[in-house]
Formats: C-alpha cells, structure tokens, sequence
C-alpha cells in the first residue's frame, strides 16, 4: 500500500504545471455553468417583466448602435434577442443541457488531471459540444457568426494548449 502511495505521490510530482492551471480554468468555467444551470432551473425563468426590462435595455443598445451607424452590431444584438426568446421557451431543456456538457467538460480535466489521455479526447468532444449546443434550440440562420468565431476560437485555443501536454497523458 505505501508502494502505491509513493508512487502516487511521485506521478503526481511530475504533472505540468500549465496542465493543472488549464484543468483549473476549466474546473471554473465548467463549475459556473453547472451552479448557473441548477439555480436557473431551479429558480425557472425569468418573469414576463425581467423579460420586458431586458428588452427595452436592449432596444436602448440598439439606438445608441443606430447613431453611430453600427448596423453590424445591431444585426448581432437583434439575433442575440431571438437566441434568448428561443432559450426562454426551452429554458430547462436549455438548462440541463449546457449541465450536461459542462459535466462532460469536468470529467474531461479530471481524467487529463490523472494523466489519462482519454481526457483529452473527450475534452476535444466537449469543446465541439460547447459550440454546437445552441444549435439545438436556436435556427443556425440566427446564430450571429461573431458568437460561432469566438467559441471555435476559445475551444481551439484550450485544446491547443491541452495538446502541449499529450506527452504526460500516457495512460
């Protein structure tokens, strides 16, 4: 048993840094998705007046945008606004959906965090599920291409940073 334990403690020794500093950015990330989903299902959607104040907060964006002739981020805050109608109207399934993979995400540094390279094959599943999720409730026409860039950005970047420690995750 003391064997197992050195041993343990030995492996543990050698783990890259940058390995566990991404492991815990994603603990972060994935763990703030999860309590937001949970609190949000279990506080149910907003109110038909949070609703009414989001919007008229945003109709206000949209004018301030209209004045200095930002028709591009109009479009992009005009698509944002169907986007959340439509999680509205699905809002647990929206919920428990973005649960789920952010759980997919935890198992994934966990098991990179024990050096398992199946960690990182199933994180490279969660990032494409990162992307893709929204796509279950929102028409892709809506999706604004600036949010799509942005996910496909982070997601290549972690996974390019998790890749730099594929020769520790052996296993």
């Amino acid at each position: 048993m003391e064997y197992n334990q050195l041993e343990n403690n030995q492996e543990e020794a050698k783990r890259p840094t940058f390995l566990l500093v991404l492991c815990i950015l994603t603990f972060v990330n994935t763990g703030f998705t999860i309590l937001g989903g949970i609190s949000g299902v279990l506080s149910g959607p907003p109110s038909k007046e949070e609703i009414k104040a989001s919007n008229v907060e945003l109709a206000k964006s949209i004018e301030q945008l209209e004045k200095v002739n930002l028709e591009y981020w109009i479009d992009v805050l005009k698509r944002i606004q169907l986007m959340t109608e439509s999680f509205y109207a699905n809002f647990v399934a929206y919920n428990a959906v973005a649960i789920l993979v952010a759980m997919a995400g935890v198992a994934a540094a966990a098991l990179m965090l024990k050096g398992k390279k199946l960690g990182f094959h199933i994180y490279i599943g969660y990032s494409f599920l990162y992307v893709l999720q929204a796509y279950l409730f929102v028409s892709a026409a809506v999706i604004p291409s600036f949010i799509v860039i942005v996910n496909l950005l982070v997601a290549g970047l972690f996974v390019l940073l998790y890749s730099r420690n594929l020769n520790w995750l052996n296993k």
